[in-house]
């Protein structure tokens, strides 16, 4: 005996319309644009290492103590600029901001968190 036609149409329309309705079909956003780089990333990739300097960071906080400590080349042959930043109360923060041929700079991962 054979299943009649309009039964396995009917299942798969409604598979079909059930998918657009829960977003499994929707197609995927763009990623946000990167946000604008802040004083510590600008004074990092800019100045000469042994340069310092103390500044607000939205990111990094007020009165931020930024050394250049470093210019060295990653494995992956990104350009990348490491630097200290310390607060008033001595905490270090190790920062690197990499780029690749004529990209924007961007932040390695932070290892210790959000804050210094």
């Amino acid at each position: 005996m054979r299943t009649p036609l309009f039964p396995r149409f009917a299942l798969l329309t409604a598979a079909l319309a059930a998918s657009f309705l829960c977003g499994c079909a929707e197609e995927p956003q763009p990623a946000p644009p990167p946000a604008p780089p802040g004083p510590a990333q600008l004074f990092i990739v800019s100045a000469e290492p042994g340069q310092s300097t103390t500044l607000d960071d939205p990111i990094f906080g007020n009165n931020i103590r930024v050394v250049v400590d470093s210019s060295f080349t990653s494995a992956k042959g990104e350009e990348c600029r490491r630097g200290t930043l310390t607060t008033q109360e001595r905490e270090n923060e190790v920062v690197v901001f990499c780029r690749r041929g004529g990209a924007e700079w961007s932040m390695a991962p932070r290892i210790w968190g959000d804050s210094i």
